[in-house]
């Protein structure tokens, strides 16, 4: 996560363009709190779905936000859904400077399972010729590497003039689960305290 988190040497945003997705408000605030520590200076800001036009233009653009959005899609279908729509509207990419996390409860103890389906959605999404008619990117994915709760899988789109790397983080089993380790007991009141005690954990390394 640092790596994904350089920053410039006059703003607190990342050097690179940089599009967060979440399943929902919980998540949010975990990778607000994750960002805070890493980079006190980096300003995020929570975006619902249908900012995703405006983002996706500056990207596509070349240019940068002051701020890194974080996307809350409201929901695990959602989220998925979006994510293809992502992978669609990015084919105008130019360069490699584009990154992508998306942060997903695996709803099991089985991450690889829950990564493969998403990852066969996505493969059969580039496989098809009217979605991708003058040029299909490719996909290539590491084998996924689990630190405590959390599995991290990275894969890179290649597309015609540009590549985006993308991180899919999924939480074994649940971002709420998770933070029960840390007093969290379905009270909103104590998320932010039990999302502190779990990022001071020195047991947890976010990469």
């Amino acid at each position: 996560m640092k790596r994904w988190m350089n920053s410039s040497r006059t703003s607190g945003v990342p050097s690179h363009a940089l599009i967060i997705l979440c399943e929902g408000k919980h998540d949010y605030e975990f990778i607000k709190e994750l960002i805070s520590k890493i980079n006190v200076k980096c300003d995020v800001k929570d975006q619902g779905p249908r900012d995703k036009d405006f983002i996706i233009g500056h990207v596509v653009d070349g240019k940068r936000l002051s701020y890194v959005p974080i996307i809350i899609e409201g929901g695990k279908d959602r989220l998925d859904g979006n994510v293809r729509l992502l992978i669609s509207k990015l084919r105008s990419v130019h360069g490699s400077s584009t990154w992508v996390l998306i942060l997903r409860d695996s709803d099991s103890n089985d991450a690889d399972s829950a990564f493969d389906k998403l990852r066969r959605d996505i493969v059969s999404l580039i496989n098809n010729p009217s979605k991708f008619l003058l040029y299909k990117p490719s996909m290539d994915c590491g084998q996924g590497i689990r630190v405590g709760s959390f599995v991290y899988y990275d894969c890179d789109l290649k597309y015609m003039d540009g590549v985006v790397h993308f991180r899919f983080i999924f939480v074994v089993p649940s971002l709420e689960v998770f933070l029960r380790n840390y007093e969290y007991v379905n009270d909103d009141s104590r998320l932010h305290y039990a999302i502190d005690k779990a990022l001071s954990d020195p047991g947890i390394v976010m990469q």
